[in-house]
Order: structure tokens, then sequence, then C-alpha cells
């Protein structure tokens, strides 16, 4: 097995290394045996070269034959990625976390600043905390959010501050940067210095994205298995989540027009992730 190397989204290539597949199955709920069968299951479809998203593909079937009703979890870093493709998707799916989390939302709104106008991703409200969002979605596997987001969405808050003075619109706690992937060391450097909540994949570590994902069970519709067609018509009718698939295999026929095969397909898998 050392001779097998794999290659990442990014094109390098690093050894194979099964401890990497335990650990993310044990993060999905599976305990350390029936982690080390589907590894065992692995290994014999291995081949030098194979790509990173090939194995992921291959433990997510194993995964959903075993053990169904995890499926979502083991699937759920790479179902952050198909969210879009554009950003507005990964907004709405923010939004409805947070709401979640006890904070009222608000999507896309636009605020005078001292200088310019700024369209705001989501605007999240909790007691006498106000935060100015930005929503940094990235779809491919291996991207990071980088510093020049990271003083993007500083200047915007300092803007919203002067604006706040000259009396044009509200003044907010702070600016937030979510992401659905990771973040720079350069991000996190900047952020802890200037005091900016960061919320992404694993960070921070003490109550990341797919943490709170988990704890909500707040899940997108991605985490199911559908072609991009299907997935493009619930996103279509703003069915982002698990919670607005209707329990009604007909009802999500006559709201998309997707074959009813497929509806009680999805359905099912939905029962499961909630």
């Amino acid at each position: 097995m050392n001779e097998i190397h794999v290659t990442k989204g990014s094109g390098e290539e690093e050894p194979f290394d099964p401890q990497k597949v335990r650990d993310a199955l044990r993060r999905a709920g599976l305990g350390g045996k029936a982690a080390d069968d589907i590894v065992n299951q692995l290994r014999p479809k291995l081949y030098d070269g194979i790509s990173t998203g090939k194995i992921y593909a291959m433990v997510y079937d194993l995964v959903d034959e075993t053990k169904p009703e995890i499926s979502h979890r083991y699937n759920l870093k790479r179902a952050l990625l198909e969210i879009g493709p554009a950003g507005y998707e990964f907004e709405d799916f923010t939004a409805q976390l947070l709401t979640l989390e006890g904070y009222d939302t608000q999507i896309r709104q636009i605020i005078q600043g001292g200088c310019v106008t700024h369209e705001i991703d989501v605007i999240a409200t909790r007691k006498s905390e106000s935060y100015l969002i930005e929503c940094k979605f990235h779809n491919q596997p291996g991207d990071r959010c980088r510093i020049q987001t990271a003083l993007y969405v500083y200047g915007r808050y300092l803007d919203s501050l002067e604006g706040a003075k000259r009396g044009v619109c509200k003044k907010f706690t702070k600016p937030w940067l979510v992401t659905n992937t990771k973040f720079s060391e350069d991000v996190m450097a900047y952020a802890e210095c200037m005091e900016i909540p960061l919320l992404g994949w694993r960070y921070p570590i003490s109550y990341g994205l797919e943490a709170m994902i988990d704890k909500r069970k707040c899940y997108p519709i991605t985490v199911i298995p559908m072609g991009p067609e299907i997935r493009g018509r619930l996103l279509s009718r703003k069915i982002v989540t698990i919670f607005d698939i209707p329990e009604n295999p007909q009802k999500l026929v006559d709201l998309t027009g997707i074959p009813l095969s497929k509806a009680r397909e999805i359905v099912e898998k939905a029962e499961y992730a909630r």
C-alpha cells in the first residue's frame, strides 16, 4: 500500500493514508470496527494515481450500502462545495443556519456606507449584537478563503461605521466572514488581530461550520445524491436545506417537476438527516 499515491484536487500527489479515511468515517459517526471494515473493502479498489475525489465517491458508496442513516454526515464536506454554482445559495444556507442559532437574519440587503453603497450577503442580529456577514463560496476542493477577502470585508465594515456616524445606516457590532471551506493562515492571523469572527470548515476549532450544521441538523440538500439538473431544480425553488424538502414526494414533484421515483428517494434520504 506504500506504493499507492493519490492525486489531490490541486494536482499534487501524496501517499495514500488509510488513517485519513478512518478519521473521516469516525467523524461521520462510524465506530472503529465499521470504519476499519470500509477501509479494508476500499484497499483492493485503489490504484496508483487515483484521485481523492474518486476515493471519496467509493467510500461514500460503501457507507451508503452499510450505514445509509449517516451517509449525509460523511458527504457533508463535498456537499458544501455543491451548493452553488453561484454564491446565492450559500448565502441562503448560511442565513437558515444562523436562524437556527437564534439570530434574526436578512439576506442581500443594500446599505449606505460613508462613501459607497454595499450589498450585504447576510445581516444577523441577536440581542444587542448585529453582524455584517460576507459569505465566501468555493466550489473546488482545496480552495481556501484568502486574505484579500478578509481585507475587503473589514474595509466594508469600516465604511459602514462611517455611514452610521452620518446617520445613513445602522451601526454593526462587527463584520463576520463565513466560508464553506477553510481559511488561509493569513486570514486567521488577521481576523484574530482585528477581532473579526470567522466561520468555516473546522474553524473555530471549538465550533466550526460542520459542527454547527451537525448540531442543528441543518444539512444542505446536496448531502443527498442527485444529478446537477435535479439539484438545480430544487435550488431554483429555494429548496436549500433538508428542512425545505416536503415530506410528501408528490409535493416535491409538483414544486420541481422531477420524476416521482427520484422525489421518493430524496424524501427518504432527507428523513435520515432530519
